[in-house]
């Protein structure tokens, strides 16, 4: 069905489709940056929830401190981009972003500084560390980032974990290196460093921190797993630090894992790194034969495997407030606590347990990562785990009994359909093939049911949902399978699951917006890139150099969102020595504008759980394509 019909039904009913879950937790500035590029200066800046439709902007430059003179011939009203075709960049230049007269941000450049299209933020690289009993080193590298206000300037600052060169899986025997997490003002100012301690074993699936303004006093706090031994940003320590929970008898299975001992939940000021409350973790990894179930492979485990499983998010629990909350467990049994910190105080909200006898057919269907939103309309957020979602008051919502899998995407992908979607992918390996489970099927976030499945019995490892196909409404979805290689591949329609092509994009990983249309473009590794739906191939619009991507095949930025500038979004990577981030925006003159994605309470809370487990990329709650039409019409008017 062609996007017009959708559109046409959407107007009908009367959606609103411009902040369809407005988030307002935050009070952000303009967030005015620029970059030189070969046409000029391009820069763009944010237009925010509370802007009038027809507010209008000028920018102004000064060059070497003479007085500041407007550059824009008309004012600006139709973006928030502008390009400088005729600065000097060997000089200084501030450029100043004004409407009404009133200044409203100013972006500064050196014209010492060089010419290369992107930001930077210098990092402080921790010293290498010796691994515990032994003479080996291990170093640290740049890894999983997230942004908040942490000091409630209106800016955000990066937060960052350090991962080290010896990190575990579960299953590995072994010692790994302590996990650190600093913060870093955008400039590069380190505001603190956290020592998560030789209790908390270093690897993707045990820490995820969560940044976020919990208690609404306009700084974002940082709450994440620790246990005794971790130091504070001040350099205070949780619990008691001669307490050592490592296995060290090189004989055992369990060898250099952390299977014994309590496990905290923290929550750090976010403008200091202090820790303002420790409460005991829920739930306790005890028994550890009680994680198995037939997710995953089928299998279980007594060996801190299953147990050491963890994935985590921020909901809006209630409608108003946002709660951290934690996962533990994915292929068996899944136990989810929330939590509520308010006036300095952390506390336990709900906790759901699948090994209970009212939530049977539950447990094995976790994924390594979460997806939050308001699936079911009634203003409070659910936590989908996977093939499984929790209502906002930790009672079962539904469970699709699909098992466990890995990626998982959810938003309005079929537009025409009520409410929102939720697709994801499959493993069927070993034990659990019998139950020829779809590899790929998409259901309705609010209930549940099943609109289409494929691939019985195969195991997908990746699979995406984006909108990258403007012959066909919404959504389009495809795993790593090609239909050339497997009946089960290609491209498919969000809304019927009919295969319309049969090449897939050249990756299966993070989507992003970075042209100027609304349909996504593709971001793997360190590119760019965008679907030809006419040629079924992929056109590269960026392909970023001096940079890597994190976590191994994974391939995946340190974050990537609506961090700065207009609606598009931005990629962080790291430099191969880790000295440094940097931050790529699109030079794409903008044809609309639009506030901010981090306004829709879907996606902002998306920037939170990104760095959970198997990063994924943000989705936000509306049809973008819609909210293009919204806007075009409102303009013609």
């Amino acid at each position: 069905m062609k996007k017009l019909f959708s559109l046409l039904l959407c107007f009908a009913v009367g959606i609103s489709l411009l902040s369809a879950q407005p988030y307002r937790g935050e009070k952000l500035s303009r967030g005015f940056v620029g970059i030189p590029t070969e046409k000029g200066f391009y820069m763009s800046w944010r237009m925010l929830l509370d802007d009038k439709e027809d507010m209008a902007f000028d920018v102004y430059r000064s060059t070497n401190g003479a007085k500041a003179i407007k550059i824009n011939n008309k004012p600006i009203t139709l973006t928030s981009d502008f390009l400088d075709t005729e600065a000097d960049l060997t000089a200084d230049n501030t450029w100043s972003l004004r409407s009404g007269g009133k200044e409203l941000a100013t972006w500064s450049r050196k014209g010492n500084e060089p010419q290369v299209p992107y930001l930077t933020i210098p990092l402080q690289v921790p010293e290498a560390r010796t691994v515990f009993g032994s003479d080996e080193v291990y170093t640290y590298k740049a890894n999983d980032s997230t942004v908040a206000d942490l000091d409630g300037d209106g800016e955000y600052e990066l937060v960052m974990k350090w991962e080290v060169s010896n990190p575990k899986l579960p299953p590995a025997s072994g010692y790994a290196g302590n996990t650190l997490i600093d913060a870093y003002e955008f400039d590069g100012t380190r505001m603190w460093r956290i020592d998560l301690g030789h209790n908390i074993r270093s690897g993707p699936p045990t820490t995820q921190f969560l940044v976020f303004d919990y208690d609404g006093d306009g700084k974002a706090e940082l709450c994440c797993k620790t246990a005794d031994g971790t130091i504070d940003g001040q350099g205070n320590v949780i619990g008691d630090p001669t307490i050592d929970n490592r296995i060290t008898d090189k004989d055992d299975p369990t060898y250099g894992k952390v299977i014994l001992g309590l496990e905290y939940v923290t929550v750090f000021d976010g403008e200091t790194g202090k820790a303002l409350d420790t409460e005991e973790y829920i739930p306790t990894r005890y028994p550890l034969d009680s994680w198995g179930g037939w997710g995953g492979n089928g299998l279980t485990d007594n060996l801190g495997e299953r147990s050491d499983r963890f994935s985590a998010g921020v909901a809006v629990l209630d409608g108003k407030n946002p709660s951290p909350f934690f996962v533990r467990g994915w292929y068996g049994r899944i136990v989810v606590a929330a939590w509520t910190f308010t006036d300095g105080d952390l506390k336990p909200l709900w906790t759901f347990d699948s090994s209970e006898r009212r939530w049977a057919g539950y447990s094995g269907n976790g994924n390594h990562s979460v997806t939050v939103g308001d699936f079911d309309g009634d203003g409070k957020d659910e936590i989908c785990v996977g093939a499984m979602t929790i209502d906002h008051d930790g009672n079962g919502l539904y469970t699709t009994k699909l098992r466990h899998g890995d990626a998982l995407h959810a938003g309005d992908l079929v537009p025409s359909r009520e409410g929102m979607e939720i697709f994801g992918v499959h493993e069927n390996e070993e034990s659990t093939i019998q139950f020829g489970t779809p590899g790929m099927a998409l259901f309705d976030a609010k209930t549940g049911e099943i609109l289409w499945s494929a691939a019985p019995g195969e195991d997908m490892g990746r699979g995406v949902a984006a909108d990258i196909d403007p012959r066909f409404e919404g959504a389009e979805c495809w795993s790593t399978v090609s239909a050339d290689r497997s009946p089960y591949g290609g491209l498919r329609s969000a809304k019927t699951g009919e295969v319309i092509a049969r090449n897939i994009p050249s990756s299966t990983n993070f989507i992003i917006y970075w042209d100027a249309d609304p349909y996504s473009e593709l971001l793997n590794a360190t590119s760019v890139s965008k679907w030809n739906w006419e040629t079924e191939t992929t056109d590269v619009l960026l392909a970023a150099e001096g940079v890597i991507a994190n976590n191994g095949s994974k391939s995946n930025p340190c974050v990537s969102g609506d961090i700065f500038g207009d609606w598009r979004e931005e990629i962080i990577w790291t430099t191969p020595d880790f000295k440094e981030l940097r931050i790529y925006m699109t030079d794409i003159p903008a044809e609309n504008r639009m506030p901010t994605l981090m306004s829709d309470r879907m996606y902002r809370l998306a920037i939170a759980w990104q760095n959970v487990a198997y990063n994924q990329p943000p989705h936000q709650s509306f049809d973008m394509v819609g909210r293009f039409e919204e806007i075009k019409n409102k303009n013609n008017k």
